[in-house]
């Protein structure tokens, strides 16, 4: 079910509210402190603080690059890099992984229980260099020192993966999506205001009431469309819609031409189930 979160998780950033939040967990994750640094590091040794601090500020560049990480792991749960190490230097570089791609395996060694790995599965087709070692398959296995995940332990079920910050309001989202659908729908679907023409047809034989009405419409309504290269009339802007006026004829007792007002669907200020789910998310 993965993909299937992740995906509702995309479409839930795209809402104004909750990529907000996305936002704030990302800066208030990020705050500088009163030396300007993202990251604080202690340490007695002086040359651990040195070699940590070029890694952090200088190779990972942590003061562009967290913001970023930090909001990815909040919307999925879950963030991966791919650690670039090179011997008797280190890591040199880091390539951000699609938690789309990136499965976390575990359990797999009845000799070391806490033995984990992880596999990628390019499924996205993707030409990143991590790809470069796979094979044909677009499979690959990486060591748990050259993945760092990011995950958020906030639910056991979610496990060997994190849990988004935004999983609790997957369920109202969709119902505020419906619900503000249906809002517009039928909204739209009502608001026109129409009008009926009664028109006065006095004496003219029943046959002939049909033409003399239509004769009125045709005057009345736009004016079709003529092709110039056929001649032929186009009637798709005659056709009888939802803001088209009703035109019924009348004669004997409610003889006389008049025109009434048919008023649409009023509903100003009715959102109180719509504010309600939205409080709620």
């Amino acid at each position: 079910s993965k993909i299937e979160l992740f995906t509702d998780y995309e479409a839930m950033d795209m809402d104004a509210t909750l990529s907000s939040a996305l936002d704030i967990y990302a800066d208030e994750s990020t705050v500088k402190d009163a030396d300007g640094d993202t990251l604080t590091i202690k340490s007695p040794n002086d040359e651990i603080r040195k070699v940590l601090r070029n890694l952090f500020y200088d190779i990972l560049n942590i003061d562009y690059n967290l913001w970023p990480w930090i909001r990815n792991a909040c919307k999925y749960g879950d963030f991966f890099l791919h650690l670039d190490i090179e011997e008797e230097i280190g890591i040199v570089g880091v390539t951000p992984i699609s938690p789309y791609e990136l499965r976390r395996e575990e359990g797999f060694d009845e000799a070391n229980p806490y033995a984990h790995k992880f596999t990628l599965e390019n499924t996205h087709g993707g030409s990143s260099h991590v790809y470069a070692y796979g094979n044909q398959k677009g499979m690959q296995e990486f060591q748990p020192f050259e993945i760092a995940h990011f995950r958020l332990l906030s639910d056991t079920n979610f496990l060997p993966y994190g849990k988004s910050m935004i999983e609790p309001a997957r369920k109202i989202f969709k119902q505020l999506t419906l619900m503000e659908d249906a809002m517009l729908i039928q909204r739209i679907m009502r608001a026109p205001e129409r009008r009926i023409f009664k028109i006065d047809v006095g004496n003219i034989p029943p046959a002939e009431v049909d033409n003399h009405m239509q004769t009125i419409i045709n005057k009345m309504k736009k004016v079709p469309y003529i092709d110039e290269k056929t001649g032929d009339y186009n009637l798709k802007f005659n056709m009888q819609n939802m803001i088209e006026d009703f035109f019924l004829p009348v004669r004997g007792g409610e003889s006389g031409t008049a025109i009434e007002s048919l008023p649409g669907l009023s509903s100003e200020g009715q959102i109180e189930d719509i504010d309600y789910l939205k409080n709620k998310m």
